[in-house]
């Protein structure tokens, strides 16, 4: 069991964004062991690939951030570090230690546990009326596609027009099959130094004028 946050940690919340990465690695490593389809990746996001996503975020635009499959907060710290304030961040994770967990290392991060699947009733319940950019870790592509829409509809719902879905895969194409769901996909990152390697996509869903027009 990796050691709790201290006292001194839990003091200075800019400090327990750092915490150990060794730590974070023995918490996901054990929940990927019981789900490794369900957790979807081999390791905890690192540095780099949680700046990655954060260099997606519309801070500029009102709304919550959402991001989807917290984990341990690889991604979580990486927005954070970007500047969202932390009232502004609402993460899902379905596996309740983590969401705990979470809950400890970033103290006033709200957290909502439950399946992101439910985005929807999990939104609504929470209060969260608009977006400005979804970030997510869920291994999304090996969702059944009525999973898929049921995450991506109730998320571009609450979108604004310049909003974005941001999805990390380590899929070689599209984790997100964009055309069947009425979406725009673009890779905008791929990070070799990561094991596995992995990509970053941006989804869009294109305005109703703009593709008739087109």
């Amino acid at each position: 069991m990796p050691d709790a946050p201290s006292p001194v940690l839990d003091a200075h919340p800019a400090r327990r964004r750092r915490a150990a990465p060794a730590g974070d690695r023995g918490v996901f490593f054990r929940h990927w062991l019981r789900n490794p389809l369900g957790i979807g990746a081999l390791l905890p996001s690192g540095a780099k690939v949680a700046r990655g996503m954060a260099r997606e975020l519309r801070l500029d635009q009102p709304g919550t951030i959402l991001e989807l499959g917290g984990g341990t907060g690889g991604v979580t710290r990486g927005i954070l570090g970007a500047g969202c304030p932390i009232e502004r961040l609402v993460v899902v994770e379905r596996e309740p230690a983590l969401a705990r967990y979470l809950e400890r290392r970033f103290a006033g991060l709200r957290v909502i546990c439950g399946d992101a699947c439910e985005a929807e009733s999990l939104l609504a319940a929470a209060g969260v009326e608009r977006l400005t950019t979804v970030v997510s870790s869920l291994p999304i592509k090996w969702f059944p596609r009525a999973a898929q829409r049921a995450v991506l509809d109730a998320c571009f719902r609450r979108l604004g027009p310049e909003g974005s879905f941001v999805q990390l895969t380590n899929a070689l194409a599209s984790p997100i099959p964009a055309a069947a769901l009425d979406l725009a996909g673009e890779e905008v990152m791929r990070i070799w130094a990561h094991f596995l390697p992995v990509q970053i996509w941006r989804y869009r869903r294109p305005r109703r004028g703009a593709a008739a027009a087109s």
